[in-house]
């Protein structure tokens, strides 16, 4: 199939939401890379020198993904200056869900106490759009907003990669951590230009899907139907694969983002990207000419969060105060699939 190029991308529209208030939960366990090593009979060092993590944070039993997307709620909401009971909806992402159902919105709003006796109901369901969970529930919420349809909505993206990860693979089960964040999404005051989402786009290329994958646990094959290798229950990937496709694409889609928010890298104060591997957010500064300085990268102390690794590292520039009030901030991810999202939003 011939694929004639698209048309040369103009400036959007902009949508007058605003982010007002950031959460994050993170699971007590702390694993060094060093222990990593040592458990699964490595050289000391390779974990780290392979995945560029020297920690990460796995979720005991008592941490389920309802448990932690509550606590990164209740934390936003606290930011916010909120209450659960403010919301109009809540949009749960994460790639393997606590249970097949109900969703883990529901078991989310459970969490938080929101059931029949707090009067009227608030809108809850799930997103699974792999590592971009949380900008795919982003993007619903913000057009939900800008559409009338709600006024505050809390996205939440929640994650426990651990129980997934081979540990014959140094590659993958060096690189993933668990944990929550969310944000709480609402209505800017009319007639103020700031802030504002000022760009939204996605671009999924299906010759990546084979290169990223978790092969059993859906309807192919289960316990009813089982796989001929019980490892098509862990995750899998190409790291080098997913470069190259990613590399091909990614320049041409961010210009196509950029312009459509009617601005340019060099206008960008902060830059949010899925933390994605060393190597990924290496490309992103090199490559591309992110300056250093802008990126969040908070790979070493946190790995790939999936999901949650993005909305982790907006928390984490909200609450240190590098992003604040008025600056222009880019949020980058990529997922399985290809797939490549971006948001620009005046914050």
């Amino acid at each position: 199939m011939r694929c004639e190029p698209p048309p040369a991308a103009s400036v959007g529209r902009s949508y007058p939401v605003r982010v007002l208030g950031t959460g994050a939960y993170l699971p007590r366990r702390k694993v060094m890379s060093t222990a990593l090593d040592a458990e699964h009979g490595r050289p000391p060092g390779t974990a780290q020198a392979r995945s560029g993590v020297r920690q990460r944070h796995w979720a005991d039993a008592s941490e389920t993904s309802s448990r932690m997307a509550a606590a990164a709620v209740r934390d936003a909401l606290t930011a916010a200056g909120l209450g659960p009971a403010d919301l109009d909806a809540v949009i749960a992402a994460s790639v393997v869900p606590e249970q097949p159902m109900p969703t883990n919105a529901v078991l989310t709003l459970r969490e938080l106490g929101m059931d029949s006796r707090c009067g009227d109901g608030v809108e809850g369901f799930d997103v699974n759009a792999s590592c971009l969970g949380f900008l795919t529930a982003f993007e619903l919420a913000t057009l939900g907003i800008a559409a009338g349809r709600w006024d505050t909505v809390a996205v939440v993206a929640t994650e426990i990669a651990s129980k997934a990860l081979n540990h014959r693979d140094v590659e993958s089960s060096a690189l993933f951590g668990d944990g929550a964040a969310a944000a709480i999404l609402g209505r800017a005051p009319d007639g103020d230009a700031d802030p504002q989402v000022l760009s939204l786009r996605f671009e999924t290329w299906s010759d990546g899907a084979d290169l990223c994958q978790v092969a059993g646990g859906g309807t192919r094959w289960n316990v009813v139907t089982p796989p001929p290798d019980p490892r098509a229950y862990l995750f899998a990937m190409d790291g080098l694969g997913i470069m190259k496709l990613a590399a091909g694409t990614l320049p041409a889609f961010l210009s196509k983002v950029l312009a459509q928010a009617g601005t340019t890298l060099a206008d960008i104060d902060v830059i949010v990207p899925h933390q994605v591997s060393h190597l990924g957010l290496r490309y992103l500064r090199e490559r591309l000419g992110a300056p250093a300085e802008k990126v969040v990268d908070l790979l070493e102390t946190h790995g790939n969060q999936v999901s949650a690794s993005l909305p982790t590292a907006l928390h984490a520039a909200v609450a240190s105060g590098r992003l604040r009030r008025g600056d222009t901030a880019l949020l980058l991810g990529s997922a399985a699939g290809l797939s490549i999202g971006a948001a620009v939003l005046r914050f």
